[in-house]
């Protein structure tokens, strides 16, 4: 599945609805109610999936968001890595794919002490 981008007219529109601030508050998984008010400008500005894309395909802009790279950051790493890794797993399970696991490793443990 390829990831879908944003059209211009999408990014434009979520650009004038943030006034040039980070919108984090419009992401749920942050929990920010009042957001964290960074200006957002050149190479701090990210126009990112509010669902990600491979779980839900939706360019509109109710699921556009520009967020600093800060929380851009924060959002990307602790909640669409961990869903979209835990979508894969599902979806290859579905499809009859089985991930061959090698034997477990046993340490020789430690040696007692006289």
């Amino acid at each position: 599945m390829s990831r879908l981008e944003f059209t211009a007219k999408t990014l434009r529109e979520a650009w004038d609805r943030s006034r040039g601030t980070c919108e984090c508050h419009l992401v749920p998984m942050l929990h920010r109610p009042k957001g964290c008010g960074q200006k957002l400008g050149e190479g701090n500005v990210f126009y990112e999936h509010i669902t990600p894309d491979n779980i839900r395909p939706d360019n509109s802009l109710g699921n556009c968001a520009a967020l600093s790279k800060t929380c851009w950051k924060e959002k990307t790493n602790s909640y669409d890595k961990p869903v979209i890794a835990k979508s894969n797993r599902v979806r290859d399970r579905a499809r009859g794919i089985k991930v061959r696991r090698g034997p477990k490793l046993q340490s020789r443990g430690f040696e007692r002490r006289p």
